[in-house]
This record gives structure tokens, sequence and C-alpha cells, in this order.
């Protein structure tokens, strides 16, 4: 089914640097960028508002039912009402630290750093941090922490359910960021030269085996991969440097192209909305939304 742009953020609205982050959530789109603004947007990418976040750079935003966070490279992690942006609270402010990844899971909103620590709130209230590496990317699957850098990818098993934080690596492969789930069963990351894209087993039976990976899936880098399961069926989408977007389908231990899109910008973030429409951000605040016929 072929992919085709519905309608684009207008100039007079957008970002004013780069988008690096989207979140997509109960109908709304959610947006963060360069210049430190978090912007809200219908589904028909028509603005709704705005704040100015942080003094430097949005990396990542993760969402609970009522509350949006976000987190910075000027070391802070803060908490927004979904609803109307007003600020709730300065979750963690670390001069010396910047915040590159954030997820929200089960009650547990997990924060990754340039310094490689994942640190870890239960129920709004700090819990304990580990150490891994710097953390580019990041997935929570049922207190299974996925988590990559440059060169590895990290399996943590991170154990919530007592009174302190325990945690054990389970498993090491090579790769990078961006990494993504689809569904429970698969999950999906980027090899180390950035163009080859991977795919694992969620499963621990199994070892996390890899079943399939796509040599040369694009040109250039991928920066940005958003994964789900639709009619029984796994299907993942990839962007990046070369501008394309791509759907692959996940069929047994095959990848097949089922689609790809000129999106005329570089592809920083990639999310998928609950009515089979995909949005994406990218270069100078430009934002897209992609329809798949």
């Amino acid at each position: 089914m072929p992919l085709r742009i519905g309608c684009r953020v207008d100039d007079d609205d957008k970002h004013q640097n780069d988008v690096n982050c989207l979140i997509y959530k109960k109908g709304k789109l959610y947006s963060g960028g360069d210049e430190g603004k978090i912007m809200v947007w219908s589904m028909d990418l028509t603005k709704l508002g705005e704040v100015q976040a942080h003094s430097r750079s949005v990396y990542s935003l993760a969402a609970s039912d009522d509350t949006l966070f976000s987190c910075s490279s000027d070391g802070t992690i803060k908490s927004f009402e979904l609803n109307t942006l007003k600020l709730k609270s300065t979750v963690i402010h670390e001069d010396h630290t910047e915040f590159w990844k954030l997820y929200y899971s089960e009650g547990c909103l997990y924060a990754g750093d340039d310094e490689g620590t994942l640190k870890v709130w239960k129920n709004g209230h700090y819990f304990g941090s580990l150490l891994i590496e710097s953390i580019k990317d990041m997935a929570i699957s049922h207190h299974i922490a996925f988590t990559v850098q440059d060169t590895d990818v990290f399996i943590t098993e991170v154990k919530v359910d007592g009174e302190i934080l325990q945690f054990g690596i389970k498993k090491t492969f090579m790769g990078r960021g961006p990494l993504t789930l689809m569904g429970d069963q698969l999950f999906a990351f980027v090899s180390r030269e950035g163009k080859d894209i991977i795919v694992h087993e969620n499963c621990d039976e199994t070892h996390y085996r890899e079943i399939t990976r796509v040599q040369g899936a694009h040109e250039m880098i991928i920066n940005a991969l958003a994964g789900t399961k639709w009619n029984d069926k796994m299907v993942l989408f990839s962007g990046g440097w070369d501008k394309q977007i791509k759907k692959w389908i996940i069929d047994e231990d095959m990848v097949k192209t089922e689609s790809c899109l000129n999106a005329d910008m570089v592809v920083n973030s990639i999310v998928i909305g609950d009515k089979g429409e995909i949005y994406a951000g990218g270069v100078d605040g430009h934002i897209v939304r992609i329809e798949v016929e």
C-alpha cells in the first residue's frame, strides 16, 4: 500500500529549529525542538499550543495518562499537564548532565543520560539508578529495558517491585539507535554503520535471537524507527538522512519493503497515530502527517 503526505505543519506555526522528538497521546501529537519548545498539534497538524519548556534542546518526550514529561541538554527533566502544557514540576536538575531519552511504562518513568545512567521514578517518586552506557535511545517492555548507544544494544532486566532497584544485564548485541518495539514479540534497531535494520525476537527463552536483517535499508544514516502490530502483521517505519520514509512488513523471517516516500526533509523522528496515520518530524521544524493508503 503506497504512502502519501496528507498534510504539513504551516510554516508560520512550526518549530524554529529541528524537531528532535515526537509522541502521540490521546489523539494529539506533541513535538520537542532544538529551541527548547514543546508544541501540541491536532491530528490534522493544527497547532493547539506551545510552551518554552527548556533553555536548550528538547531531546525526548514521554507521557502518562495525565502528564507529559520532557528532558533536555540543559540537565533537567520536567513534567507538564498533558492537556494544558502547564508546568507541574522539575523532576530533576543536574547541571553537568544531558538527559537524552525518556520512556514511561506501567507507572514508572525511565530516564537515560549521556553518562550511561538509567534513572527510575516509580509512582512519582525517585526509585533508583543503574549504570549501563550512554543512552541514545530506549524502550521498556514489562520492565525489560532495551537501551542503545553508538556501538551496542543492552537488554537489562529492571526489577521495580521491591523496595530497592535491582537489575541484571541479560544480553548485548552490536548495534546502535534508533530502536523500537513491535508489539510484545519483536524489537528492531540499526547496525553500527547506521544503514542496516536488524530485527530480533523479544523473548528471553530464545535469548533474544536475531530473526532477520535488511542490508542497506537506507542509503544514508537511519535516524528514526517506529514499529507496531497492525491486523496481525508486524509493521516497521524507518527514516533518516536520505529523506526517505519506508514501510516494512515483517513476515516470519523476512522483511519486505511495502512502500517508500520522499518526505522532502531529513527525518529525525517517527510516531504512529491511533487511526493508521504516521507522523514524522525533521530539520527546520517540519512535521508531516503520512497516510497509508
